[in-house]
């Protein structure tokens, strides 16, 4: 008995629709060599870009001005929109994140805010003993 000829099929995953500027759907599956599409499936984006994202990595520098810029700060590489990896100053970072979350019960944010604040006094303390060292 004749063995029946091997398909060869290759895994490919692509925009639901290409020409869309946001994707709401990702399709993934198999193609064999005449282009014919198996065994697909549609993911939704969010959670196609969720995977992909969690595996980067993201840091906050803060430049000696007091802004805080993420790295990489190239939105190139990850294709976020203008501005999305912008650079903000700590204390508006500070000011935003009080605004927030003033409305919030005391049990639940006191003990957060008084971290803040620590943590606020500690790089107070440390900037201006660099200022110090700096004028010597």
């Amino acid at each position: 008995m004749a063995k029946p000829p091997g398909i060869v099929l290759t895994p490919f995953f692509r925009p639901g629709d290409e020409d869309a500027e946001d994707q709401e759907m990702y399709v993934a599956g198999f193609v064999d060599e005449d282009g014919v599409a198996w065994g697909t499936i549609q993911l939704e984006a969010e959670m196609v870009e969720q995977a992909v994202m969690g595996h980067r990595t993201f840091e906050v520098w803060c430049d000696s001005d007091g802004c805080m810029q993420p790295q990489p700060a190239s939105e190139e590489l990850f294709e976020l929109g203008e501005g999305q990896l912008k650079k903000t100053p700590l204390d508006e970072l500070v000011a935003n994140t009080i605004e927030l979350d003033k409305n919030e019960p005391n049990d639940e944010i006191l003990d957060m805010f008084e971290t803040l604040h620590e943590r606020l006094l500690r790089a107070t303390s440390a900037v201006a003993d660099e200022i110090a060292r700096r004028r010597r």
